[in-house]
């Protein structure tokens, strides 16, 4: 197993990769995406994509986390300015709570891709939603990519406010 340092998390622990997580071999997952549709091409391919992701739990217990890098071609990756960005696919571990909090996300893109790399959650139009489990997706951009939209310096303030709840 590898282990990542967190100061939020208390550190992050590889358990497996992405087709270990459904505790399923590969022959089977790849027959399981045929009977869900996929040629048998197509989820060698997703088979093969999801064997090199990289599944990490936080020591908190909170998170459960699926990390790969995608290329253009894999169907996710559609542009090659956005070849090699990685998507952190996040989860709350228990499988029952889906509240989030900004700060353990922005915790969880640093902890697993670094400091110095942008990410977005895009909220699709409905005729590409993929919703099959209340899943959050992060997409972190190659470090040499910054989309022109944000702030252009940095502004933190960790003291809560009555005014941040809108009562």
């Amino acid at each position: 197993m590898t282990t990542l340092p967190s100061s939020r998390f208390g550190g992050w622990t590889r358990r497996c990769n992405g087709v270990q997580q459904h505790g399923i071999k590969p022959k089977a997952f790849i027959k399981m995406l045929m009977s869900n549709g996929f040629s048998r091409e197509q989820a060698k391919s997703r088979c093969k994509d999801l064997q090199s992701a990289d599944v990490w739990y936080s020591d908190c217990g909170r998170y459960k986390v699926v990390s790969q890098e995608i290329k253009v071609g894999d169907g996710l990756c559609h542009n090659e300015m956005f070849d090699g960005t990685t998507w952190l696919s996040i989860r709350i571990d228990n499988g029952e709570s889906h509240l989030i909090d900004w700060r353990d996300f922005q915790a969880i893109k640093n902890d697993l891709c670094g400091e110095h790399r942008q990410g977005v959650e895009i909220y699709p139009q409905e005729d590409v939603l993929h919703d099959t489990a209340n899943v959050f997706h992060l997409w972190v951009f190659p470090e040499d990519i910054r989309l022109p939209l944000g702030w252009g310096m940095r502004d933190v303030d960790y003291t809560e406010s009555i005014e941040q709840r809108g009562e």
